[in-house]
């Protein structure tokens, strides 16, 4: 007799092949992918404060075209950043975040007026050589006691600002100010996700009405936010599991990773 048996030589019904047919064409559609691949990256960056961009955007334009998935990016950024705001709000540094917010934005502006004058790509390859170089003097500790003071955080938050405008995101230049800052590893993460809620919010408003975020796929934005919560509260999680070393390494793996990207 003809038909669809188990491992156990029993016969499966009609109906039950169906669903597990439709099932493993649900989850290889660029969709549930999609999702998939929002969840990973936005777990790294919930355990290490950012990275979102570096796995997400690189590989997701394998499965949609580029600007829509810069568009899409941009919804899994903003869920996660205020998300991890949330989660994280008892950490941050308010004032810190306040000046980081107001010194970037007019040269965030400036990057992005500049963008079509400069050599973004000569400038993206010096930004990459210049953060494996620190790494490098920060491997055999010469930066040791060090300290960014108010001079530092203003230059570092113009820094950001340029580079956000330029390249599309400064996250790694944020990085390395809070890195040398020596907060707390609750208080990196909360903090990478506070000062970049309201660039994302901009962002994602520009989008829409450039038509880039196709609303009528809705269960791919329903399904990027909802990823992007989940692997937030998974990467707390995993944060209060690991120690500050290893939450180093982590970190400098992640920047090690952006910086090599940059140079590619």
């Amino acid at each position: 007799m003809c038909g669809i048996y188990d491992q156990r030589g029993c016969s499966i019904a009609p109906h039950t092949v169906y669903v597990i047919r439709c099932t493993g064409s649900l989850w290889k559609s660029p969709t549930c992918l999609f999702v998939l691949l929002g969840f990973v990256s936005a777990l790294i960056s919930g355990v290490f404060g950012f990275g979102t961009a570096l796995v997400f955007l690189s590989l997701g334009s394998y499965l949609l075209p580029v600007k829509e998935t810069i568009a899409f990016a941009t919804v899994l950024f903003i869920a996660s950043t205020v998300t991890k705001t949330v989660v994280f709000g008892k950490y941050i540094d308010w004032k810190l975040v306040g000046i980081m917010s107001v010194v970037s934005v007019p040269f965030a502006y400036l990057g992005a007026e500049l963008l079509y004058d400069l050599p973004a790509d000569l400038l993206k390859r010096c930004l990459g050589g210049s953060i494996l170089f620190y790494l490098f003097i920060e491997r055999f500790r010469w930066l040791k006691g060090i300290r960014p003071g108010m001079m530092g955080i203003v230059l570092g938050s113009a820094a950001y600002g340029f580079v956000s405008g330029l390249l599309g995101s400064g996250n790694i230049v944020k990085a390395l100010l809070f890195r040398e800052m020596k907060i707390s590893k609750e208080s990196f993460v909360g903090a990478m996700a506070a000062t970049s809620v309201l660039a994302n919010v901009a962002k994602i408003n520009s989008y829409y009405g450039t038509g880039l975020l196709d609303t009528d796929r809705v269960w791919l934005l329903v399904g990027l936010v909802f990823s992007a919560m989940s692997a937030v509260f998974v990467g707390r999680m995993f944060l209060r599991k690991i120690t500050v070393s290893q939450f180093e390494s982590g970190l400098q793996l992640v920047l090690f990773v952006s910086a090599a990207g940059l140079l590619l």
